[in-house]
């Protein structure tokens, strides 16, 4: 879940396009935005051996982002970095800090406030991203704009934002379309306000987050499972197993 991006950038030692197969079913986790209690009820409700992969936008907004990603690190979790994680995986890197993420819009505080950053000057905030555990770091760091997901011989893309519509492109395959945006147009992945309804055809079924929908959605050709777990009027967490399309949501 999310919204426009002030300073939009994709910038990251990850390549843009990761590929990620498993021979075992898989469970897919939606936007987080901060919410480990929620995190903590849904990961005990999938096999504790099951690989974890994310949608992208782990914190900002909920209360207790360094708890998500302590969850996150012990299950060796991975997955496609949303709006919300650049900015923090940049500060923890000490790649820099923006300080639109104070907004309210974006929550940025209150992932400061998870992993005790406090002090009277925008200078003293930012010199503080070694408090960031290097476990933490490192999976932001491994997130990459899209990948390609093989989940027992069945084929997905993974994109935070999904696809415009637009992306009907000339001269460009089908198939070929996500890693074309993730190469040169990455903000239309991560940040762009994508309808899962309006995707156009990709040659295998999408699974996307960054907008909320009351329930988990399963066009046949999206699984859009961001549930509003960062609304400020509460929402729910939810998961995707693959390749069922089973969904398991936690409110």
């Amino acid at each position: 879940m999310a919204n426009a991006d002030p300073t939009p950038t994709a910038s990251s030692p990850a390549p843009l396009v990761a590929e990620w197969s498993y021979d075992e079913p898989v469970a897919v986790i939606g936007d987080i935005h901060g919410q480990a209690e929620m995190l903590g009820r849904l990961l005990r409700r999938l096999p504790a051996s099951m690989p974890v992969l994310l949608t992208g936008d782990l914190g900002d907004r909920g209360p207790d982002t360094r708890g998500v990603l302590d969850q996150l690190v012990a299950r060796d979790a991975r997955g496609v970095c949303g709006n919300h994680d650049i900015w923090l995986r940049d500060w923890a890197n000490g790649r820099g800090f923006k300080p639109a993420v104070l907004h309210p819009v974006m929550g940025g505080r209150a992932t400061l406030r998870s992993y005790g950053a406090k002090g009277p000057t925008l200078e003293q905030v930012i010199a503080q991203g070694a408090l960031v555990p290097r476990t933490h770091a490192a999976l932001l760091d491994a997130m990459p704009v899209a990948a390609g997901l093989t989940v027992l011989g069945t084929e997905y893309w993974m994109a935070h934002a999904g696809v415009p519509e637009f992306a009907d492109l000339p001269g460009v395959a089908d198939e070929d379309i996500v890693p074309y945006l993730a190469q040169h147009m990455p903000s239309s992945l991560q940040w762009a306000r994508n309808y899962p309804r309006a995707v156009p055809p990709l040659g295998r079924t999408l699974v996307m987050g960054h907008t909320p929908q009351v329930t988990p959605l399963d066009t046949g050709t999206v699984l859009a499972i961001d549930t509003g777990a960062g609304a400020p009027f509460g929402g729910a967490l939810t998961a995707v197993i693959l390749p069922e399309r089973r969904f398991i949501t936690v409110r």
